[in-house]
């Protein structure tokens, strides 16, 4: 993996071994990074002991020599991302010979819905599926959503899963979930390129203990110019963590455990300069005040982190440079090329990896992210 480092200069994008890129998303330029040289894998023993630390695990070209035996698939993939921004409606899309031959007789595609009280979601596609023309599961679906409210930011993710989104609990039902899992295979049968690697499962039964390893609650995501993911955790119940594969493009990441994260929030809010840029960065000098307060408290400070409407902790981790350049410094950063890994331990919401991602370049990618999952046989 490569160790990025803070510089100042800005390499040409017509490089073909650029090193140097401006960091921007979401219309906030954190500054200009180096990716750095590749270093050295870390042995088995300090990967189990990140594990159990809830710290990321990156696996520099894990997936490197797997990548060309699903090239056809990835530019398939892509010619779909790429059809959906020109406005070409799903529906037609997927009405096509190689995807009506994966779907066969089991995934019938019922109709497609938009949810107009969410800004992001572009589409969902609804499945039933069936077994000898009759039905055994309904209310499969894959849900195509932007990543951010920004109309140029290109950065889409396609989620698979079922029944209502945030009401449901998904845990419950391991039939359905693993038909939302089998109907990510049909759309994206580049998933396989994690799904079959024996040594990356392997890898995950040592790390994470598993009996019967499966991977559930998926999600297909094109990072796309100045566009990614804001900082968040993915913990889900029932969940142990989370397999990030890079297959095209390059992205940029924060990654460090949630004890980790508060830590450096309240280091970062001890320097006088920092608070300053930070007072600077909250909107609301109420939320400011309120969120000085609260860092002081480590409980007070977990809650912050618990709560997707604060926008004050969400303006800090996102948006101030100096808390950019401090994690930098810190050695949380790291940057991800074709066929790497990054794993994201979860043990609870409590104790999990925190997560933030940029793309690199002008290029969008296409990574999949899998959630990890120990399944009981008998449940």
């Amino acid at each position: 993996m490569s160790k990025p480092f803070l510089c100042d200069a800005i390499a040409s994008s017509s490089d073909s071994n650029q090193q140097i890129y401006s960091i921007e998303r979401r219309g906030i330029k954190s500054g200009c990074i180096n990716i750095g040289s590749p270093q050295a894998d870390i042995t088995l023993s300090e990967k189990t002991q990140q594990w159990k630390a809830n710290e990321p695990i990156v696996l520099a070209n894990f997936l490197s020599n797997s990548l060309a035996d699903y090239s056809q698939d990835i530019d398939s993939s892509e010619s779909l991302y790429r059809a959906l921004l020109s406005g070409t409606e799903i529906d037609e899309l997927l009405d096509q010979p190689h995807y009506l031959s994966r779907f066969g007789e089991k995934f019938e595609l019922l109709s497609t819905r938009f949810d107009e009280s969410d800004r992001q979601e572009l589409i969902s596609v609804d499945f039933d599926v069936m077994e000898k023309g009759e039905l055994v599961l309904e209310d499969i679906w894959m849900r195509i959503s932007w990543l951010s409210f920004l109309e140029d930011d290109e950065s889409l993710r396609f989620r698979f899963s079922f029944g209502m989104e945030g009401f449901d609990d998904v845990s419950l039902d391991l039939e359905r979930q693993l038909a939302a899992a089998e109907l990510c295979d049909k759309v994206f049968p580049e998933s396989a390129i994690v799904c079959n690697n024996e040594a990356l499962k392997q890898l995950i039964v040592n790390l994470a203990d598993v009996k019967n390893l499966h991977y559930l609650e998926r999600i297909v995501y094109y990072n796309a110019n100045k566009g990614g993911a804001q900082f968040h955790h993915d913990a889900e119940k029932g969940h142990l963590g989370v397999v990030y594969a890079q297959l095209t493009g390059q992205t940029f990441w924060f990654a460090l455990s949630k004890k980790q994260l508060m830590s450096e929030i309240q280091l970062f809010l001890t320097d006088e300069e920092n608070k300053k840029e930070l007072q600077l960065v909250v909107k609301l000098d109420s939320g400011y005040e309120q969120l000085l307060k609260s860092a002081s408290d480590l409980e007070l400070l977990e809650n912050l982190l618990d709560d997707p409407a604060n926008e004050e902790i969400s303006e800090l981790l996102n948006e101030s440079v100096l808390f950019f350049n401090q994690l930098m410094n810190k050695g949380y950063a790291y940057v991800l090329k074709p066929g790497d890994i990054i794993l994201l331990p979860q043990q609870s919401m409590k104790n999990c990896a925190w997560h933030s991602v940029f793309c690199l370049g002008e290029k969008a990618g296409q990574a999949l992210s899998f959630a990890i999952k120990d399944v009981n046989e008998s449940a």
